[in-house]
């Protein structure tokens, strides 16, 4: 039963008319994948700000009471203030600090609303300080949401639904638009990444080249003292 669910899930998504191979992975928190790069743990608590491993940002209603834009962050899907509802189009970020990721896969959900609310065009942007940003993933098709159930997740993934970035430390949803009524709502977003690694530096210690330069003078005495 759950796989034939599923199925009808995916095949609802595509009658929707998604312009990418999105996976649809059910409706409902129990189908978010959970452990994601602003809350690695899965132990934050969205309404005292704690255990998150970024900062959050919004254009407009920067809280998670009274359904503010961080709901999107708290580890739920549902309505009330387990959503981002319902002012006009805005932006949401999470900012990691000095770690920067290569973003390998991300959710976005729908909320209880009527699809109306659904953004039609939106993107996931990438930056390293808060004032250029890069475009990672679009979706643009007016009128169309890109979710057919209420509570749905999708998961995109580079190299599937999008080209693999270049790393970041923030990543922001921006939406422009809606489909119906111009009031906008958002579930929950998941990032998820491979930390940049920190470029090596090859060039000796002053003590190695140090000592290299006393080795190569003991070894070119040597040298001198043979051919004597």
């Amino acid at each position: 039963m759950k796989k034939f669910a599923f199925l009808l899930l995916t095949a609802a998504a595509l009658m929707a008319g998604s312009a990418q191979a999105v996976t649809v992975r059910g409706t409902g928190t129990e189908s978010l994948v959970g452990h994601d790069l602003t809350d690695p743990e899965n132990d934050a608590h969205g309404n005292d700000y704690t255990n998150y491993n970024a900062v959050f940002r919004s254009s407009i209603e920067p809280y998670y009471d009274g359904e503010g834009a961080f709901n999107v962050f708290d580890n739920f899907v549902g309505g009330g203030n387990d959503k981002w509802c319902c002012d006009a189009n805005g932006w949401v970020e999470a900012d990691f600090g000095d770690k920067r990721y290569q973003l390998t896969s991300f959710t976005a959900s729908s909320a209880n609303d009527a699809p109306e609310r659904d953004s039609d065009k939106w993107q996931i942007l990438g930056s390293n300080d808060g004032l250029h940003y890069t475009v990672i993933f679009s979706y643009d098709r007016d009128g169309v949401s890109p979710w057919a159930m209420r509570y749905q997740v999708n998961e995109y993934t580079a190299g599937v639904d999008y080209a693999l970035p270049a790393a970041y430390s923030i990543f922001r949803y921006q939406t422009f638009s809606t489909i119906g009524d111009g009031l906008h709502q958002l579930g929950e977003l998941e990032f998820f990444g491979k930390e940049l690694a920190e470029e090596t530096n090859d060039v000796p210690e002053p003590g190695s080249l140090a000592l290299l330069g006393l080795g190569l003078l003991a070894g070119a005495g040597m040298a001198r003292r043979k051919r004597a």
